[in-house]
């Protein structure tokens, strides 16, 4: 799915009612997943943080157990309500993919200061009663050189693993769960790299719920930090984000 980056807003606003399909084996279609929603959540935080400043306008659409990666790795909710801690910026997106199922989705875009700039990303977590994106992680970090804004808001759906059939063979993409039904977490669909942080690191593997989407958050002993996420895609977790961030004085040991 591609979105024109100028008047992104307008562009979405056409987009929502048309979400991503997927036709599993036996010829189903069914609804899975939006991209342009988590695009749609990620602009109206920007928003949101312009209008109502950094730490209120976060906390508008903070999921329960949000985290925020400043360093170090911090619950959200005392944070922002205390309003303490560096300000995170408003920010521009990039580029969004979701998981097959629509559970978990993360942005990853651009934001500018005077002076400065430099990346962000954010992990988006579907609301399981009201169906809104809220988000469950997010951190930036500062960049020297950003590449130009791309003309196209890119997202990306996970590919829909068929899990074995009863019989032990190849079986059907899962179905829809049921109504109120409680969340089952599914294995990866794939392995993800084993996690090469170095002794005394702060480091935590996420996932969605049928194991299509995963993200690793690290805080080095230094204060530095990495962040790295996979989907799904054509049989294998591919990565799809690759992010460091430098310390800053007075951080780490």
């Amino acid at each position: 799915m591609l979105l024109r980056a100028s008047g992104a807003v307008l562009a979405l606003a056409l987009c929502f009612p048309c979400p991503v399909l997927a036709q599993p084996a036996g010829g189903r279609v069914r609804v899975i997943a939006n991209p342009s929603a988590l695009i749609g959540a990620d602009i109206a935080m920007a928003q949101a943080m312009r209008a109502k400043g950094p730490h209120e306008g976060l906390a508008a659409s903070m999921a329960e157990g949000a985290e925020v990666v400043v360093p170090p790795r911090q619950a959200a909710e005392p944070l922002l309500r205390r309003k303490e801690g560096p300000p995170l910026h408003p920010h521009q997106p990039d580029a969004a993919w979701i998981a097959c199922d629509g559970s978990y989705g993360l942005t990853r875009g651009r934001w500018t200061a005077t002076p400065g700039g430099g990346w962000y990303a954010t992990v988006w977590q579907r609301h399981p009663k009201k169906g809104q994106y809220q988000w469950r992680l997010t951190l930036e970090g500062t960049a020297a050189d950003l590449p130009e804004a791309p003309e196209f808001l890119v997202g990306v759906v996970a590919d829909c693993p068929a899990r074995p059939g009863p019989d032990g063979g190849e079986g059907r993409a899962e179905p829809k769960p049921a109504k109120n039904a409680p969340i089952v977490q599914r294995p990866l669909a794939g392995p993800v790299p084993a996690d090469d942080a170095p002794a005394g690191s702060d480091s935590r593997l996420g996932q969605s719920n049928d194991g299509t989407l995963a993200w690793r958050s690290t805080v080095l002993p230094d204060g530095s930090r990495r962040f790295r996420a996979w989907q799904w895609k054509d049989g294998a977790m591919a990565e799809i984000v690759h992010l460091d961030a430098r310390s800053h004085p007075g951080q780490g040991g």
